[in-house]
Parts: structure tokens; sequence; C-alpha cells
């Protein structure tokens, strides 16, 4: 099960992580490292997490096992210039702002999953027909979308089951 804190406050990346593992996970001033990519991870951790923030909201995935999480707010507008660098399949399915929304978070979040950069993988990888596909061949990963105060969410990994915690800013 992965547990899932958001909030819309003006708050530090590092500040948010440290305040919601010590909240719920009695894990007082965490020690938090970054891979030479930038994914944030606990030195000597025994739990994973993920963050992603997107127009004032801040959101931090946490199990026990590997995490890719993203989320984008649905106000925005498809982007042209970057629906044409997804595949022809994935433009087939991609009809409205939220389909699009829908594809760019669930690539990222399985960007994130490998702790890879955007620019290193945006082109191996592929989703569609609700599953990824990482050059050209379909991966185990499962990716667990869905929507809630206009953003929607997707996470990347082995766990679909989530509990949704807004905490005040």
């Amino acid at each position: 099960m992965l547990e899932i804190f958001y909030t819309h406050g003006s708050v530090g990346s590092n500040e948010f992580i440290r305040r919601v593992l010590h909240r719920y996970y009695n894990i007082p001033n965490a020690e938090i490292c970054k891979t030479i990519n930038g994914k944030p991870y606990l030195k000597n951790g025994k739990i994973q997490f993920n963050l992603t923030h997107s127009r004032g909201l801040q959101a931090i995935a946490v199990g026990k096992t590997q995490i890719g999480f993203d989320c984008e707010s649905l106000t925005g507008k498809a982007r042209p210039a970057v629906l044409k660098r997804f595949t022809e399949r994935e433009q087939s399915e991609i009809a409205t702002t939220s389909d699009f929304y829908a594809h760019w978070t669930a690539r990222e979040s399985y960007i994130k999953y490998l702790g890879e950069t955007l620019a290193s993988c945006w082109r191996k990888v592929e989703f569609y027909r609700g599953r990824i596909f990482f050059c050209g061949k379909e991966t185990a990963v499962k990716i667990t979308q869905f929507e809630t105060e206009n953003y929607i969410f997707s996470l990347c990994g082995t766990e679909t089951k989530y509990t949704l915690h807004p905490i005040e800013p």
C-alpha cells in the first residue's frame, strides 16, 4: 500500500519530505540524499518515496518498494510541440488535455521510477493502452492513475493500492 501526502502550501521540497517522514513514519531529521540524476532517497532508509509538484501542489508517495510518481494540473493546455514527440500509437489515444497529461505523467512517473531523466529516456518510453513500454518491450511495472482536485496523478511501480492524505500548509 502506498501512502500519498499532498499540500497546497508553500514549502521547500526537502522540508516537505522531512515533515512527512517525521510526522507519519517517526523518522526525525531524515538524511535525504540524491542520485546523480536528482532522485531523492533516504540514507539507510527502509522506505521508498518519490516527490512531485505542479501549480501550487506538492505531493509525496511513500511505500516499501521502488516508486515513480508524477502529477500535473489539468488547468493547463496540451503542448503541441510536446504532443508531436509522443509515438503515433500514443497520439492516437490523445484526444483531450486530460489524455495528454495522463500520457505525460505516466511516462514521467516511469522515468522517475528508473531514476533517470526525461532527456535520457523520453524516446525510449511509450505509454499505450495503460501499459508502459521501454525500448519497444512491455515492462512489468504498473501505472496507476487517478484525478483529484483538478490534478492528474500517475504512480509507477509494483504497488497499485494507495491512500490519499491532504496536509494543511
